[in-house]
């Protein structure tokens, strides 16, 4: 089963036995306050008010089993791009672009995949009105994309076992709007 869970139930989770516990289904929400300041927060959306800017949502997930969530891009400018992922704790923004950071998983929504700055074609080419779905696997350490419902397969293998992931969406320009489900 897929699930969604808060920070505090993946804490839950872990500090069980070894027995899989349930993990209760909860919204995922953007974490303004590790988010840049400059991104605009309004419930599940976010706009960038100034180019280049990176909105990070809450740890969602627990040290196991099988977690999605959804990102639609509600806007995207002509020519524009937007990142879309998972990142550890360890990651800033003075790392730079999440995919090329050693603790950012991203899809280019332009058809391409990055971690730890290398790049490789992976999906297809996404944009305005497109749904991402990201599926993380904790039990096999994988990280895939569909776009709306169509599985685009698993982008990254050998995921860290790490229970501390949180979604992570780059915005290019001022305008660009991306919801969280």
């Amino acid at each position: 089963a897929k699930t969604m869970c808060s920070g505090k139930a993946a804490q839950q989770q872990l500090a069980t036995s070894s027995a899989v516990v349930p993990v209760p289904l909860v919204q995922p929400t953007w974490d303004s306050d590790r988010s840049d300041q400059q991104v605009q927060i309004t419930n599940s959306t976010v706009s960038a008010e100034r180019g280049e800017l990176v909105a990070f949502g809450k740890s969602c997930f627990g040290p196991r089993g099988v977690h999605q969530f959804h990102i639609h891009v509600q806007r995207l400018h002509d020519y524009s791009f937007c990142l879309i992922g998972v990142v550890s704790s360890a990651y800033s923004v003075a790392h730079g672009w999440p995919g090329y950071s050693p603790y950012g998983w991203i899809f280019l929504i332009h058809g391409l995949k990055f971690h730890a700055g290398k790049g490789e074609a992976y999906g297809v080419q996404c944009g305005q009105s497109d749904t991402i779905t990201v599926t993380v696997d904790l039990d096999h350490q994988t990280l895939s994309f569909a776009k709306n419902g169509q599985d685009l397969g698993v982008a990254f293998t050998n995921l860290p076992a790490l229970y501390d992931l949180s979604p992570v969406a780059f915005l290019l320009d001022k305008g660009d709007t991306v919801v969280i489900s």
